[in-house]
């Protein structure tokens, strides 16, 4: 068992005043007493003399007061998003089963690359919600006769938050994780929300916040993790002895982790420690290793946690690709921003020769560090030629490394401060999809006034404007009045024209296949005599089907309007990929749901994001 810090406390020789003095006078609002300076044992209601209102001149009435038992507030139920700030409202889970949500909640894929995606799960997880409370008719554990309309109270009350709150952190959004756990009425007693919450300040680097709460878990010091946790708040406040003595007992009552044990002596100054592999990483030993200034070890890429990426992008233990390489893949899910991933980029050195030679090096090794070589090459240009020049090598390999919307989030700020003029138009397809990619639809809407303003006397500016006439049309640049199916005839026409090197016929069809189901999606229809040219086209394409199940509840949720419902199966059937691997005709029905449910623009965000990644 391990040495327990006592704790004392001083004793007075005054005796304990038991009531307030007599002498008491008002105080004024800039002078209230100071709660710490307050004797022991007065309490706090009577802080304050009681008003002495004067007798009114109207006949007063007798006052019913009707008395009722305060409910408990339902954990499951709170949150830190209501509808106005773009929850899905109160009532969200009306008619959904307890049961559907407990099953589904727990497979969210929270390692998506979708932007969009993730957006509606997060909403999902922190929309403040009455918890569902219906009982399915297959549920075989409860009778319907036992599904009260609140489920406050019972032993069920606070699983669904606890699954929330998993949900987050296994996204890596630690800051939406501190703030739900801020509003949960068991956040002091709940072993599993304490435990999460020292987890969110030991990866914020928050020691001191983290160490009070540890000090604070006497009760439960038998826990093999609140005792490691107690043993390195130690070492961070000087008590080596006590902590090599706690580590020791540990150590002899049989704990096994013996990163936790090598780093513990190498902050004490025992031996110096080398971490030889990290497979299982925990936000504790991301905390102790950034303590010790202990080199990470390559392995520990090899994981897929968002949590684990973020910590290696930002940990200046890190070797320099290997924190680039896990800066990227943190950034591309959604867990890292982009502007830190542009300052580790930026923060790489290279040599004058190495910069001169960019292209030639980036082309050969196509890697992330000469992905940080092109982004130096391009921010110390200042010729805006050859800065474009730059850029379309740039998204080039982007687009053949399947990184255009991170390269697009990189190179944000870089496209805003291009000039854009005639002697540019032929970068603007690039420049379109950079901006869609990122959602800045008005930035677009330049390019496609420079291309209108040039296209009198250039064909291959006709053809470029009709290749990007779909995503114009997908993104609302082009109205109702405006769109006719003649301008789809005219990207057919331009994405199959006879001057191409080459032309491959099954990526076109793979293209129109998507294109169209999403216009239809979106409300346009597309011409039959347009569908009857893809039969000429691959009899079968490989792509990710949903569970009938899903499908199923998909299409009853979206039926009866269930908003949450739809969202959550709606991402369940996207799965880790998202809209880039999934069957458009698959995509197309969560697209026309998420419309039925009220969720428009995320519709169309989807989409075109569907219509960016699959090369349109």
């Amino acid at each position: 068992m391990l040495l327990l810090p006592v704790f004392c406390q001083a004793q007075s020789s005054q005796p304990t005043l038991l009531a307030p003095s007599k002498n008491l006078k008002p105080l004024s609002d800039n002078k209230l007493p100071n709660v710490q300076s307050r004797p022991s044992g007065f309490p706090k209601w009577m802080q304050a003399q009681p008003l002495n209102l004067p007798p009114s001149d109207s006949v007063r009435s007798s006052i019913k007061i009707n008395v009722e038992k305060l409910e408990k507030i339902n954990s499951d139920s709170v949150g830190t998003m209501t509808e106005e700030e773009g929850g899905f409202g109160f009532n969200m889970w009306e008619g959904t089963s307890r049961s559907l949500v407990k099953k589904l909640l727990i497979k969210l894929p929270v390692n998506t690359p979708s932007r969009t995606m993730r957006a509606l799960m997060r909403r999902l997880l922190l929309s403040t919600a009455k918890a569902p409370s219906k009982v399915a008719a297959t549920d075989k554990k409860l009778s319907p006769e036992s599904s009260p309309s609140s489920t406050s109270g019972t032993k069920t009350d606070g699983e669904l938050l606890i699954m929330r709150i998993e949900r987050l952190s296994a996204m890596g959004d630690t800051r939406a994780v501190y703030d739900l756990l801020k509003v949960a009425p068991d956040r002091a007693t709940d072993p599993v929300l304490l435990r999460h919450e020292a987890d969110v300040l030991f990866l914020s680097n928050d020691n001191s916040r983290a160490c009070d709460l540890v000090l604070r878990q006497i009760s439960n010091l038998e826990v093999p993790y609140w005792q490691k946790a107690l043993i390195y708040c130690q070492v961070l406040s000087g008590n080596h002895d006590q902590a090599n003595l706690g580590a020791n007992l540990l150590r002899e009552i049989g704990e096994k982790d013996e990163v936790f044990f090598g780093l513990i002596n190498s902050l004490i100054g025992i031996a110096k420690y080398t971490i030889t592999s990290l497979s299982n990483p925990t936000p504790l030993h991301f905390s102790m290793i950034r303590a010790a200034k202990i080199k990470l070890p390559k392995d520990v890429t090899s994981s897929n946690n968002p949590v684990v990426l973020k910590t290696i992008a930002t940990s200046p233990n890190a070797e320099p690709a290997l924190r680039v390489e896990t800066a990227e893949r943190a950034e591309v899910i959604g867990v890292l921003d982009t502007e830190v991933l542009r300052q580790i980029y930026a923060g790489v050195n290279f040599t004058q020769e190495v910069l001169d030679n960019a292209f030639l090096q980036a082309n050969k090794e196509r890697t992330a560090l000469s992905r940080a070589l092109l982004y130096r090459k391009a921010i110390v240009e200042n010729i805006p030629s050859v800065k474009v020049e730059i850029l379309s090598q740039v998204f080039k390999l982007a687009r053949e490394a399947g990184l255009f919307q991170l390269t697009a989030r990189v190179y944000y700020d870089i496209l805003k401060t291009l000039p854009v003029t005639q002697d540019l138009v032929w970068f603007a397809p690039e420049a379109v999809r950079a901006f869609l990619a990122v959602g800045d639809v008005a930035a677009t809407q330049i390019w496609f006034d420079v291309i209108e303003a040039t296209i009198l006397d250039d064909e291959k500016i006709m053809l470029l404007r009709d290749q990007l006439v779909p995503l114009a049309r997908l993104s609302g640049q082009i109205s109702n009045d405006e769109w006719d199916s003649i301008k789809i005839d005219k990207w057919w026409n331009a994405e199959t024209r006879s001057d191409k090197m080459s032309i491959n016929a099954e990526l076109i069809h793979s293209r129109a296949t998507l294109l169209y189901n999403l216009l239809e999606a979106l409300g346009d229809k597309v011409p039959s005599d347009r569908w009857e040219l893809l039969l000429d086209g691959p009899s079968r394409l490989t792509t990710v089907m949903p569970r009938s199940a899903l499908w199923e509840i998909l299409n009853q949720a979206t039926k009866e309007v269930k908003r949450a419902e739809t969202v959550l199966v709606a991402l369940l059937v996207l799965g880790e990929s998202g809209p880039a691997q999934i069957n458009p005709i698959v995509l197309r029905k969560i697209v026309v749901s998420l419309e039925k449910v009220g969720l428009v623009s995320e519709a169309r965000s989807l989409a075109l994001e569907a219509a960016i990644v699959g090369g349109l």
